[in-house]
């Protein structure tokens, strides 16, 4: 699934799980934020939790945990080694195999009350990437063309009132680079 796909996707009910990676951080975290704003209320350590890849042992007892006092809980993991493989063919590492197979006998517990977010700066594909593909939604965020930089540019400047031209936005992504975060800023 691309970008595009994913907000209109986003327009609807969350679903349980996402998958989202790529070069282009600053749209996965506008889609980290759209997701956060269409789950509601959060509460850290309640019904949202934010997990690395040094605290993925606690995934599995986080999901089983019931959000106390609301319907869902909302858990982000972010930069794990799940979607990692080092060789060719190699098997799955045992956090991999352990959380692929929870996640797979586990689904209809998750549908309840989980919305499950996996935030990757690189995503390889492996058996996690594969099951996430079938029960969830993987989205890949690469760089934008010159000409999407420019559209998505014309956006931002109407939200804030301000007038650019194709030319001075081309301009502006040949000085500054492709990165929508870097040309934001600029």
């Amino acid at each position: 699934m691309n970008y595009d796909s994913l907000e209109r996707e986003l327009n609807n009910d969350l679903r349980s799980i996402y998958l989202l990676y790529g070069e282009e951080q600053y749209l996965i975290e506008n889609a980290v934020k759209k997701i956060k704003k269409k789950f509601g209320e959060l509460l850290l350590g309640i019904n949202y939790i934010v997990l690395d890849d040094a605290a993925l042992n606690d995934l599995i007892p986080n999901i089983e945990m019931p959000a106390f006092g609301y319907d869902k809980k909302l858990i982000i993991v972010k930069n794990s080694s799940l979607f990692k493989k080092d060789g060719r063919k190699k098997a799955p590492t045992e956090i991999q195999e352990r959380i692929g197979n929870y996640i797979s006998d586990n689904l209809s517990l998750i549908n309840e009350g989980v919305v499950l977010v996996f935030v990757q700066n690189e995503a390889d594909k492996n058996s996690v990437y594969d099951l996430i593909d079938r029960v969830g939604i993987v989205c890949k965020v690469d760089l934008l063309k010159p000409n999407q930089l420019v559209q998505r540019l014309k956006k931002i400047c109407a939200m804030y009132k301000v007038n650019a031209s194709d030319m001075v936005l081309n301009y502006l992504i040949e000085v500054s680079g492709t990165s929508l975060q870097d040309l934001i800023n600029e």
